[in-house]
């Protein structure tokens, strides 16, 4: 078997002590989109990991994977785009049978500003957080400069909540952090936001109620991820979007405008051109 020059854009390693031996993991993404898994069991033990499977699903480069209990999920850099795939296991190890079955796409959208800080995207990396073995979530920011955050999850994509800044300042960076129980049986640990402000404020916020499934109960929503168009028009409200050079009827940004909120990469203006033609296409097709 030849050798082959990979790069690899991402790789996520997980080692197992289980009661049956242990064993390894590997998921790892490439400049070519796909998604490989490499596994290593007990009973292969004095060989090499073997690949389990490969996924090619994605046309971008893959710049996020985690393989957690239930589900593979990968992210590429064109806007985002998530894929995920149900894992089955069995006695703790990835079974070939029935095999991963894709469960969802989505895009976790995040506009990027003309000239971000320095360390922006160190504050506010979307994720996914949480535990091999727990529900892992992504947090949305849409826009640089605003006051909420979408927080959904990391295997469908769908909303659990949306955070709003308590006094309307603007959120500079997030985190999520698990804190340990205490020592009272039964007692789990609490997932938690932190969110740092323009203002210089830090604001806390409780994720593990938001994530129970007896929150959601008396309430009832359409919304089954990121912002709806109406919301995502609000987030744009103080955004310069445009890309002309023209100067009738008047430069861009617009000079009453100028200081008011961030300006956007004009690259991002193509996507949001696509998302209201497919709105647009989608409401003509429910009319007819």
């Amino acid at each position: 078997m030849g050798h082959y020059n990979l790069y690899v854009s991402l790789l996520y390693f997980l080692f197992v002590i289980g009661l049956c031996g242990n064993w390894i993991e590997i998921a790892y993404g490439t400049e070519s989109g796909s998604v490989r898994v490499i596994v290593q069991h007990p009973e292969t033990v004095g060989h090499g990991p073997q690949l389990f499977q490969t996924f090619t699903v994605h046309q971008s480069s893959v710049t996020k994977v985690t393989l957690s209990e239930k589900y593979l999920v990968s992210v590429c850099s064109e806007y985002n785009h998530v894929r995920t795939w149900t894992v089955t296991r069995f006695r703790g190890m990835i079974s070939t049978q029935p095999g991963s079955t894709p469960e969802a796409s989505f895009k976790i959208v995040s506009l990027e500003a003309v000239e971000p800080c320095v360390s922006y995207y160190a504050g506010n990396d979307f994720g996914p957080f949480g535990e091999q073995d727990d529900e892992q979530v992504f947090v949305q920011k849409v826009v640089p400069e605003t006051d909420q955050l979408f927080v959904r999850l990391a295997s469908n994509g769908k909303r659990v909540c949306v955070i709003q800044s308590v006094d309307c300042s603007i959120i500079s960076s997030f985190y999520v952090h698990e804190c340990e129980g205490s020592s009272r049986m039964g007692s789990r640990p609490r997932r938690f936001i932190f969110t740092g402000h323009s203002n210089g404020t830090i604001q806390m916020w409780d994720l593990t109620t938001a994530l129970d499934p007896s929150f959601h109960q008396d309430k009832v929503s359409d919304v089954s991820g990121g912002p709806t168009p109406e919301e995502l028009w609000k987030l744009l409200d103080q955004c310069d979007l445009s890309n002309s050079h023209c100067s009738t009827p008047c430069i861009s940004p617009c000079p009453s405008l100028a200081g008011v909120g961030a300006r956007i990469k004009t690259s991002n203006v193509l996507f949001l051109n696509q998302s209201h033609n497919s709105e647009a296409v989608a409401g003509s097709s429910q009319q007819q």
